[in-house]
């Protein structure tokens, strides 16, 4: 983004969260709705921040898939889980409520999982498993797809013609003391599908080894990306081993909470209405104290990951960093100057404005 623009955060914070009122989100759901955003974005994830905002949630919402009126409905529940439904509504605006039912488990007591079916897209992992980091917990978050008839985008199996899963992430958060938290959001894929687009919409070439396009061809064109290579990449380079964690958060997410429902999710109608028949979420909290005494493990969760940072490098100019690290310092940046937005987004923002009835101030 070398031609971008720096927009304040603030600024950012307050469209967003208009863009969702005239959606018809109550003022807590917006502002749910539009932090996830704005963190993804602060920290430099920019594949999962602002940008999202017309394609993924906007259209999505007046072209009637996600329902508005959704609330997080408990269907089981235990001492220490809970499978939820999200009657096909915004993740980023309900599963705040997920996780924080996780937390309330581990509370009382050591551990809460909740997984939640028929709720769309959440954004960012990380954001739901650092909510239980502020609550002295660890956090853990996956979502995913499965399609069991094949989809045109997303991660085949080795030796598979067609995706089965999406990126399908996974995150884990854990509080240290006064380093920043670590935080490991990622695919198991070699890179998500919508880093491809961004690369493909800025005309950069995409590495070798990141994706596929419809005819089964290594592709350095983002835009053409259909078929990405599972963490590890090939068999021999251990794209198996993507393959299986891709299943697990599947399994865990989507099989678990009857997300992949075996009735429904492989008919041709799985995806019609609000109905979200492929996807599954998964979120847990773990109570750091119910193990050893909370400060005694921030200090050591310190000193493991400055035994990291400051090991032998094989060039010194160069830093060793460990997950969350990067982005820790993306943030304050950004706070000080503004989230970079190019002519392209913010076009983007002023059709958003306009088919939203509200103003653009961008």
């Amino acid at each position: 983004m070398s031609d971008a623009q720096r927009i304040p955060a603030t600024r950012l914070r307050t469209f967003t969260e208009r863009v969702f009122a005239a959606a018809g989100y109550s003022e807590v759901a917006a502002e749910r709705a539009a932090d996830v955003l704005l963190w993804a974005s602060l920290r430099g994830v920019d594949t999962h921040g602002v940008r999202n905002l017309k394609p993924y949630y906007w259209d999505r919402i007046v072209g009637g898939q996600i329902n508005v009126e959704a609330q997080l409905i408990t269907e089981q529940d235990s001492l220490t889980a809970a499978r939820c439904n999200g009657q096909g509504g915004m993740g980023i605006a309900l599963a705040h409520d997920a996780m924080n039912l996780a937390i309330c488990k581990a509370a009382d007591t050591g551990v809460g999982i909740v997984n939640v079916r028929n709720l769309h897209h959440l954004g960012p992992a990380g954001y739901f498993a650092n909510l239980a980091v502020r609550h002295g917990m660890l956090g853990i978050c996956m979502t995913g797809h499965f399609f069991g008839k094949g989809h045109p985008i997303g991660v085949a199996p080795i030796n598979g013609a067609m995706a089965m899963f999406s990126t399908n992430p996974l995150s884990f958060a854990v509080p240290c003391g006064k380093r920043p938290t670590f935080l490991l959001d990622m695919s198991t894929s070699v890179c998500p599908v919508n880093r491809a687009e961004m690369y493909g919409q800025a005309q950069i070439p995409i590495p070798d080894g990141w994706a596929k396009d419809a005819q089964g061809r290594m592709t350095n064109d983002g835009s053409q990306g259909r078929i990405f290579y599972p963490l590890g990449g090939e068999a021999v380079t251990g794209g198996y081993k993507g393959v299986g964690l891709s299943m697990l958060v599947s399994i865990l997410s989507g099989v678990l909470s009857q997300g992949w429902d075996l009735d429904t999710a492989n008919s041709d109608s799985a995806e019609t209405s609000y109905h979200q028949a492929t996807m599954g979420h998964f979120f847990a909290a773990i109570k750091i104290d119910s193990f050893m005494p909370f400060d005694r493990f921030k200090q050591a969760m310190d000193a493991f990951v400055d035994s990291i940072q400051t090991s032998l490098r094989i060039d010194p100019d160069q830093p060793i960093h460990y997950p969350g690290f990067p982005e820790h310092s993306v943030r304050q940046e950004r706070i000080d100057l503004g989230i970079p937005a190019d002519q392209r987004l913010l076009d983007e923002f002023g059709r958003l404005a306009k088919e939203a009835n509200i103003s653009c101030p961008l």
